[in-house]
């Protein structure tokens, strides 16, 4: 084992979007960085770009899904940095569509979400950031190795319409730091925090990939008058790891953003 001085990070969803500005951040910042991915690739193509702190990164191919691989990385990383020390579970994915389509026409049902929709989502979103979460804290607790678990939610967590599996997912993930930090504190485990955020609407490209005029409908509805930028989410992370009197709760980083549609 490679014991180091530098507090570690481990990251999923780490080549792209927030986890990939999340491990530019940390790893500026001294952490060393482990960094998980299904799409191997765009992987290395993530370690090429951070080419001023490579010594502090390491790559893991892997499914998030899947309890072994997640397992195997978490050895892989305590096993080339020592230890772990804070979770960003950044991984997630979208597949939007009503819970039933009708047409506009005939009034009758044209389509609906299918279960593979449904349950995409749902495994990746919330059984991937569990079993990340999870792995890492019981090697934490065991190593007594302090630090945060995150979790990542979304502004959408309070409903959006053609988003059920999506809602239902970050919605659940907005409750989990209330729920395991009881679980900590009725058990005597001290020195591991768990903080949530959940982000507006962040230019990646997954938010890119929208049709332009889609993208004009969405930023009429945010006060900031644009969408927020990775940094701006990677700073709260930090400070989140700074500030230690912060847990047990979920922050929201929008930039005031209009819910419509929605029942009250």
């Amino acid at each position: 084992m490679n014991q180091t001085v530098n507090p570690t990070i481990i990251i999923t969803g780490g080549a792209s979007g927030i986890g990939f500005a999340a491990a530019k951040t940390f790893a500026q910042k001294g952490f060393n960085v482990s960094l998980l991915d299904l799409n191997t690739d765009a992987l290395i193509k993530a370690k090429d770009e951070l080419t001023e702190t490579s010594e502090l990164i390491q790559i893991l191919p892997c499914d998030i899904t899947n309890e072994t691989q997640v397992s195997d990385a978490m050895d892989a990383c305590i096993e080339r940095f020592g230890q772990i020390n804070a979770v960003l579970p950044s991984a997630g994915i979208i597949q939007d569509g009503y819970f039933i389509k009708t047409d506009q026409q005939t009034g009758k049902v044209k389509k609906a979400m299918s279960m593979t929709q449904f349950n995409s989502v749902i495994n990746v979103n919330l059984t991937g950031t569990f079993n990340t979460l999870q792995q890492a804290a019981v090697r934490m607790v065991n190593n007594d190795w302090k630090g945060v678990l995150y979790v990542v939610s979304s502004i959408n967590q309070g409903g959006q319409l053609g988003q059920l599996n999506y809602v239902s997912t970050k919605h659940a993930l907005a409750l989990w730091p209330k729920l395991l930090v009881g679980e900590f504190i009725q058990q005597g485990i001290n020195g591991i925090r768990v903080v949530g955020i959940s982000p507006g609407y962040v230019d990646t490209p997954i938010l890119q990939a929208i049709k332009p005029e889609i993208q004009s409908s969405i930023i009429k509805d945010i006060g900031i008058g644009r969408f927020l930028k990775t940094d701006e989410i990677t700073a709260t992370l930090w400070h989140i790891w700074e500030n230690k009197a912060i847990n047990a709760t979920t922050i929201e980083v929008s930039g005031g953003v209009v819910q419509r549609g929605m029942c009250k």
